[in-house]
């Protein structure tokens, strides 16, 4: 698959980002979790020394030129949890004195460096539609290219990771590719199994209906080793994990909601997972 500048569409078709403090942005797009964040430390060898061990870099990873970004350097790392593996591409440059502008991107779909080179570059040129960005004021969002109205409770965690506390929570990423879609949903739901603070209870398939499609889901119910006490409430998730085609783009959604949630009665959806999707009796 490759991207080119010379059609935005396909590269920022399937992108949301939001606006952090100051200079700070974040990306969702095509399976990739992309940031840019200033970092104060000076852009030299020892700085960038510093800067590995606060991202948690192994020390004698390589730092790589590139010409195709002059004064850029590059390094890649890969984070390996069993057969899944989370790649991070860091494009590290000058901002101002005494900070580093870090760009990284990161994904559990497997790499396309075409991709990565054309929306650095769209994001130093300042080239990349305006439409993309989201405010982190929340009333209505886009799914999938259709708009959702929604509580202003709901806030986001980060690009298309959607929390609306007591009405579920779901993370997304769009694609154009049906086979990264799968990749994600599979080493993500391994990474989840591997987290040492919740043990899955059960896990089955179910029929839905995921915006207008019928698919099958991956049901999980997982305990969260935190006391229900500190949470306040439930400490039992129900997850689910679904791959569609919706609206001409492959759609990896994944959703939970906490059995107290509202609504999460008799094996009903909480409100925010109900506006996406239903389950098939």
């Amino acid at each position: 698959m490759i991207f080119s500048l010379n059609a935005q569409n396909a590269l920022f078709q399937n992108t949301q980002g939001i606006l952090g403090e100051g200079s700070n942005a974040y990306f969702n797009s095509e399976g990739y979790d992309i940031s840019q964040e200033d970092i104060e430390v000076m852009f030299d060898e020892k700085g960038i020394r510093k800067l590995m061990n606060k991202l948690d870099i192994p020390k004698g990873t390589l730092v790589s030129e590139s010409p195709d970004f002059p004064k850029v350097k590059i390094i890649e790392h890969a984070v390996h949890e069993g057969n899944a593996a989370t790649n991070y591409v860091y494009y590290l440059s000058s901002h101002k004195y005494g900070f580093t502008r870090v760009v990284c991107f990161g994904t559990s779909s497997g790499r396309i460096p075409s991709f990565e080179k054309e929306f650095y570059r769209a994001m130093i040129t300042h080239s990349f539609p305006k439409s993309i960005m989201t405010s982190m004021e929340i009333d209505t969002i886009y799914f999938a290219g259709r708009q959702l109205d929604l509580s202003t409770i709901c806030k986001w965690m980060g690009p298309r990771n959607l929390q609306c506390p007591n009405y579920g929570q779901m993370n997304w990423s769009e694609f154009s590719d049906s086979l990264r879609a799968s990749q994600l949903i599979v080493n993500q739901k391994f990474i989840n199994s591997m987290n040492d603070n919740m043990t899955i209870q059960s896990e089955k398939v179910v029929n839905v209906v995921f915006e207008g499609q019928e698919v099958t889901a991956i049901h999980q119910v997982v305990k969260v080793h935190i006391p229900q006490l500190i949470m306040g409430g439930s400490n039992v998730l129900i997850v689910y994990y679904v791959l569609a085609n919706v609206r001409g783009r492959y759609v990896a959604c994944i959703m939970s909601q906490y059995t107290d949630d509202n609504g999460v009665k008799n094996n009903k959806l909480a409100p925010l997972l109900a506006e996406v999707m239903e389950l098939k009796q």
